[in-house]
C-alpha cells in the first residue's frame, strides 16, 4: 500500500523523521485533553500514545496488516466498529493515500460519537517539501491536500475544525539548535509552506425533524393557551 511507503520514508529519511517527530508531539499535546473513552488509532502503529490515556480508557490500534502493536487487523474502507462507538480517532496521514476519501469519511463519521474528536495529520500540498522529495520512489503516488481543502472536505461529513497547526519548516541538521526558532518563524511568516498540517476536528451532527402540521397546532395551543386557527377559511 502507498501508506507503507510513506511510513517507511518518514522513518528512514532525515527530513521525514524530523516532521514525524513534530507530528507525534502535536498529537501527544492534543490528546492530553482527550484522555478518556474509547480511542482508536488507524495506522502508524509505531506511534504509541498509550501512556497518555487514563487506565479506564480503551486504546485500540487498527492496521491493515499484523504488526507488533496491531490490536485489530482491518481496512480503513470498512471500519469494523459499531455506529457511534469511538470517542477519539487518531488518524496520522489518513488522507494522503486516498484519491477519493468520501466513502472512508462516511465510515469515520459513522463510528464517532456525537462530539467525538478526530486528530488528523497529513502532508501539505502547498509545502516546500514537494520540490525536494516528491520525485523520490513511490512518493509521486501520494495524494496530499492543503489544510483548507481538508477542512472543507471534512465539513461535508459533519466534522468541523476546532484547532490546527502547521509543522515542518527546517531540518535540525541545517539549522542546528535554531530549528525550533525556524518553526516559530515559519508559523508566523509563511505558514502555508509547512511540510505537514495537524488538525483537531469534532463531529457535530444534530438531526433535525420537521414538525407536522398537527403537532404545530398542538404546540401553538399549549404555548399560547388559545385554540389554533386554521391557515385558510376553507380548511374549516
Amino acid at each position: 500500500m502507498l501508506l507503507c511507503g510513506l511510513q517507511n520514508w518518514l522513518a528512514k529519511n532525515a527530513f521525514g523523521n524530523y516532521i514525524s517527530e513534530l507530528e507525534q508531539q502535536f498529537l501527544q499535546q492534543k490528546l492530553t485533553n482527550l484522555r478518556f473513552g474509547t480511542i482508536l488509532q488507524v495506522g502508524f502503529t509505531s506511534w504509541q500514545f498509550k501512556q497518555i490515556f487514563a487506565t479506564e480508557s480503551q486504546y485500540i490500534i487498527q492496521h491493515h496488516s499484523n504488526t507488533e502493536y496491531t490490536t485489530v487487523i482491518a481496512d480503513v474502507h470498512a471500519l469494523p466498529w459499531r455506529d457511534q462507538s469511538i470517542d477519539t480517532l487518531i488518524w496520522p496521514h489518513g488522507l494522503d493515500e486516498l484519491i477519493n476519501a468520501e466513502d472512508v469519511l462516511r465510515e469515520v463519521t459513522r463510528i464517532l460519537v456525537p462530539g467525538g474528536s478526530l486528530l488528523l495529520t497529513g502532508l501539505n500540498s502547498r509545502g516546500y517539501w514537494r520540490f525536494f522529495y516528491r520525485r523520490q520512489s513511490n512518493l509521486h503516488n501520494w495524494q496530499p491536500r492543503s489544510a483548507a481543502q481538508v477542512a472543507s472536505l471534512m465539513q461535508k461529513h459533519h466534522l468541523f475544525l476546532t484547532e490546527g497547526q502547521f509543522l515542518g519548516y527546517g531540518l535540525p541538521g541545517c539549522y542546528g539548535k535554531n530549528h525550533q526558532t525556524i518553526e516559530l518563524m515559519g508559523n508566523r511568516w509563511w505558514p502555508h509552506l509547512a511540510a505537514v498540517y495537524g488538525l483537531v476536528l469534532v463531529k457535530r451532527d444534530i438531526p433535525l425533524t420537521l414538525i407536522p402540521d398537527q403537532a404545530k397546532s398542538r404546540l401553538a395551543t399549549n404555548i399560547l393557551g388559545v385554540k389554533a386557527v386554521p391557515l385558510c377559511a376553507q380548511d374549516q
